[in-house]
């Protein structure tokens, strides 16, 4: 299953009784989490329906007694269990998986795993119960189904950004876009939250602009990263030691080379693409290159 078609559960508010959610990006487990248990309740009292629990804190047995519970005033039960890699261990979990509650909605939230190689009924191992979980949400009548939420690569942050700016009814030009992204790399919850702080910080701006980006995150117009990757590409030592000198007293050397990595190499990229013909502002585009690339 794909995160869009969750996003279709989460809007019908019709559920599988199991979800299991894992992956490098917790940021994005940890808001889609919130978002299909807020839809489950439907404003049933959490205090009675909502069960949470944490995987290093609490065993299987535990998070099943709850989800086998029936739910009180209302339709569905919720039962979250955070960081739940050690519990995916558990017989207990996995013999609740194969027949859980139709009234309960399990999600589990876990890092990375990777299947299992063995089909072997006798293991407990956590990849079993997720090469189930993927087996079962094929079936006509599936019980469960699973989500892998990986690394945003820079093509995918950058659609990320500007969806994010979009959910809050406002836009934010191409090239403030590759500004936030390359200032602040492709971690969703430290992206969220520069987001939050450019749109609260300029609220009368129906667009946010590279001005706007310069203005939050504390960039000079004058001396950024930008203008020492352009300077640097344009073989000008002499502006590229003026603006890094600059930079050095305010920035971590380490942005700066990951900043000159990033357009270099996606430069390298485009270069690459001129074997098969000519490039193209798509091929641009789907690479996170939109400031003036040509």
């Amino acid at each position: 299953m794909t995160d869009r078609d969750l996003q279709q559960h989460i809007a019908r508010k019709s559920f599988l009784p199991v979800y299991l959610l894992y992956g490098e990006e917790d940021f994005l487990i940890e808001r889609r989490a919130k978002a299909m248990a807020d839809a489950a309740l439907d404003g049933s009292d959490p205090s009675f329906n909502h069960d949470i629990f944490r995987g290093s804190e609490h065993k299987a047995e535990e998070v099943t007694i709850a989800a086998n519970a029936f739910p009180f005033m209302g339709e569905k039960r919720v039962v979250l269990v955070r960081d739940s890699d050690p519990l995916l261990k558990q017989n207990a979990l996995l013999q609740y998986v194969q027949r859980p509650s139709p009234d309960t909605v399990l999600l589990l939230c876990a890092g990375p795993l990777k299947p299992s190689r063995t089909r072997s009924k006798k293991s407990a191992a956590a990849t079993d119960l997720l090469t189930f979980l993927r087996e079962a949400e094929r079936g006509s009548s599936p019980t469960g189904a699973v989500v892998e939420y990986k690394a945003l690569k820079d093509a995918e942050a950058m659609q990320w950004i500007a969806r994010e700016v979009e959910q809050a009814e406002r836009r934010i030009s191409p090239e403030a876009c590759t500004g936030v992204h390359a200032l602040i790399g492709n971690g969703a919850r430290e992206l969220s939250s520069e987001i939050e702080k450019l749109l609260v910080a300029h609220p009368e701006h129906a667009v946010i602009e590279t001005d706007d980006v310069y203005d939050q995150l504390g960039a000079s117009r004058q001396y950024n990263v930008f203008e020492l990757a352009n300077a640097v590409l344009a073989r000008d030592s002499r502006r590229s030691m003026e603006i890094l000198q600059h930079l050095l007293v305010t920035e971590e050397p380490l942005m700066i080379v990951n900043v000159l990595f990033r357009q270099i190499s996606l430069l390298w990229r485009v270069r690459s693409y001129r074997f098969s013909g000519r490039v193209t502002d798509e091929d641009a585009r789907n690479l996170g290159l939109v400031w003036g690339w040509q």
